[in-house]
């Protein structure tokens, strides 16, 4: 018999051999013909691209701008020179590197809104697309920090509400164990314990002129004293037990009025008589959960939320008009309601610019809204981040904004409308 197993696998081996010894055949043909032929250059000689930009000047130009300052992550810029594009997305302005937004164009001028970089000598570079080269700004250009942050905090440092006395000094109220403790940031960022209050709870701190500091918390109003470089509780206001003081502004230095949130929930007004320390009632807000109040232009300016079964809805804030001691009938003067992107988020803080704009300190969303006539805004959204525990506007042009865990100090280049405590 034959073994026919033996012949298949023969004629196997010897099909696969004839078949690798083509394949091989047929690659090396192949690495031949790449060896001798050169591939299709895309390379035209005769395209130069289109002509290369050239910058003329870099000037500020923006709300955001003034005295020659361009503010980094905020300022805007105006580029003017030639060969740029008229539509913004072909044209690249980069600084140190660094891109900037480009909001409007032509083909002499590019507003730019400037990143977050800072120096004395920053490089300022366009490319336009089809352009083969950058356009160069002969001069180096200066960006100047908006924010900066102060005192030396950390993320173990929990801080609550905010102060500014007469001489441009700062008090932050922060946790203590087992009390609320007081710092005085001074100009050079250090830190200093001053006091210890009886509460462990702080909802606002404020300067009341002749040196004394006033703080809310729990169900007090605490007046306090320097004494010898420190600071001592000399007088307060007690209400009920249940009851939360939540924020206050003074007059003069004999008036203030507070604001606070009832044990039965409803918000209250209470006018503070600080010569002779009695209380009354000047206005009731109803189911108001009040957050914080200030005084600008004889109103009195209320911030908080209403609530619906037992949930907060958007923040408001309303105004009462100051006679003496009495408030007239409020007011609504903004609505978050009304602004769907800002529905979410509680005011925290209220202030105003000497020009009357108000900021509202927000715990989410954005850190600050400007209202100005009645326009709505983010402001430094770029750079600045919620929450906001606190705004106090010094005695010139920055506005200090206390966040939970850190201090900072906001360059406005505009003073601040006057605290009635500060004279």
């Amino acid at each position: 018999m034959k073994n026919t197993g033996q012949g298949k696998m023969k004629t196997l081996k010897n099909i696969s051999t004839v078949l690798t010894v083509m394949g091989i055949l047929v690659f090396t043909m192949i690495m031949s013909s790449c060896e001798t032929e050169d591939p299709v250059s895309i390379y035209d000689p005769d395209v130069t691209g289109n002509a290369t930009p050239v910058v003329t000047t870099v000037v500020p130009d923006s709300n955001y701008n003034a005295s020659n300052i361009t503010f980094s992550g905020v300022g805007v810029v105006r580029i003017t020179g030639e060969n740029f594009s008229a539509t913004p997305d072909y044209n690249n302005v980069f600084f140190d590197g660094l891109p900037g937004e480009v909001i409007s164009a032509s083909a002499t001028e590019l507003r730019v809104r400037v990143p977050d970089v800072v120096g004395d000598s920053i490089e300022v570079r366009v490319a336009v697309q089809g352009s083969f080269h950058f356009g160069d700004y002969a001069l180096p250009y200066k960006l100047t920090p908006a924010v900066k942050e102060i005192g030396g905090f950390d993320d173990l440092d929990q801080l609550y509400s905010l102060a500014c006395d007469t001489s441009e000094n700062l008090y932050v109220s922060s946790f203590g164990s087992p009390k609320i403790k007081i710092l005085e940031v001074q100009p050079d960022s250090l830190k200093d314990v001053l006091f210890s209050t009886l509460t462990v709870s702080s909802t606002a701190l404020k300067y009341g002129g002749n040196d004394m500091l006033y703080m809310t918390g729990g169900a007090l109003v605490y007046s306090m004293n320097r004494l010898d470089g420190t600071y001592a509780v000399t007088d307060w206001f007690i209400f009920g037990s249940t009851d939360l003081t939540k924020d206050l502004d003074f007059v003069d230095s004999t008036q203030a009025f507070l604001g606070m949130n009832k044990a039965s929930g409803l918000g209250y007004v209470m006018s503070l008589d600080l010569e002779n320390t009695t209380i009354d009632t000047a206005y009731a807000y109803d189911s108001l959960s009040i957050a914080a109040v200030r005084i600008f232009d004889n109103d009195l300016y209320v911030a908080g939320s209403y609530k619906i079964d037992g949930v907060s809805q958007a923040g408001t804030v309303w105004k009462n008009s100051i006679s003496g001691t009495t408030l007239g009938t409020k007011e609504l003067v903004v609505d978050l309601g009304d602004y769907p992107d800002y529905a979410s988020a509680q005011i925290t803080a209220v202030t105003f610019s000497a020009d009357g704009k108000m900021y509202l300190g927000l715990n989410s969303v954005s850190a600050i809204l400007v209202y100005d006539n009645g326009i709505l805004a983010p402001f430094y959204d770029p750079i600045l981040s919620p929450p906001t525990a606190d705004l106090t506007w010094g005695n010139g042009d920055y506005l200090y904004q206390l966040k939970t865990t850190r201090l900072n100090k906001i360059n406005m280049v505009e003073a601040g409308a006057p605290y009635g405590g500060r004279y």
